[in-house]
């Protein structure tokens, strides 16, 4: 006679019959608690800064992370174990205290700094937070901003290079001072979001690219991508709104705040949204073309 595995249907509906017969023997929490553990073998705790809209990143194919770890450590003068992290460096940086570290663009640093300030209000302040979405349809006479249903804070960033979707392999070391100003924001409680018009096909490019670069070193931000032919970087935006609380949106042109910007025949005449800027909307340099001219 064979056996039925652990994991039949029938195991898993004598573990449910268990925990309903031992229930009654239990009372208030430890009940609610051992019901999960009972019936399913655990219980998983769903972090409430999940954002549906995000795009899940595969995970790294386990025959190649292995072949990785082994050939790290047939490096000599690497100790089994030690970590290393690959980067995308040609060539080495300048010793430690020879060169003054380059200071963050000031367009970044505003960015991290208002976002720091609306995460954490001064005292006296409102301590609702204020979205940097737009009411749908948007108005250019006067900004109306969305309702924020959760009061978690979390930016968005723009991997576009303005009309041309971000290109992982162009993405080298992060800008000065933006890795540390992001470093801030996560310490603070602020959830980071990675936009882009790429399919979601290619969640596992962006993120090795965000890895390598050091702009997301540990892998934990979500990544908003393209789910389908159809879909938009403004629905991703709205969608993720709904989980998070999107304080603050960085790109390089206006339409990565709101593809009102796509439509209008003259953008600069949109005076009434003028007062987004600064507070809630930033201009920042392109990430994979630094160098390039920010023009409001």
């Amino acid at each position: 006679m064979i056996g039925r595995q652990p994991g039949s249907p029938l195991s898993e509906r004598r573990r449910a019959w268990l925990a309903l017969g031992l229930l009654p023997l239990l009372s208030g929490c430890l009940g609610a608690v051992a019901l999960p553990l009972l019936a399913g073998g655990a219980f998983m705790v769903r972090d409430k800064h999940r954002v549906r809209a995000a795009t899940e990143v595969p995970s790294p194919d386990p025959k190649v992370t292995l072949e990785t770890e082994q050939a790290r450590e047939a490096v000599g003068g690497i100790e089994p174990g030690t970590g290393v992290e690959i980067t995308s460096l040609r060539e080495l940086p300048p010793p430690s205290g020879a060169v003054a570290a380059a200071p963050v663009s000031e367009r970044w640093e505003q960015f991290f700094a208002y976002t720091a300030s609306k995460a954490q209000p001064a005292a006296g302040e409102a301590s609702r937070l204020q979205s940097a979405l737009l009411q749908s349809p948007p108005s250019i006479d006067a900004p109306v901003r969305r309702e924020c249903p959760a009061q978690f804070p979390a930016v968005v960033i723009d991997l576009d290079d303005r009309s041309t979707p971000f290109a992982p392999e162009r993405l080298s070391a992060a800008p000065a001072g933006t890795a540390e100003g992001l470093a801030r924001l996560r310490a603070a409680g602020i959830t980071v979001l990675w936009i882009s018009r790429l399919p979601a096909g290619r969640a596992g490019d962006v993120a090795r690219a965000l890895r390598a670069s050091g702009l997301d070193p540990q892998g934990q931000d979500q990544l908003l991508l393209l789910r389908s032919g159809e879909d938009r970087k403004q629905v991703l935006r709205q969608e993720a709104n709904l989980d998070v609380c999107v304080v603050a949106i960085a790109g390089d042109e206006r339409s990565d705040f709101d593809e009102l910007f796509d439509y209008l025949r003259d953008p600069d005449g949109a005076v009434g949204l003028y007062p987004m800027m600064g507070d809630g909307w930033f201009l920042v340099p392109s990430l994979t073309d630094p160098g390039a001219e920010v023009t409001e």
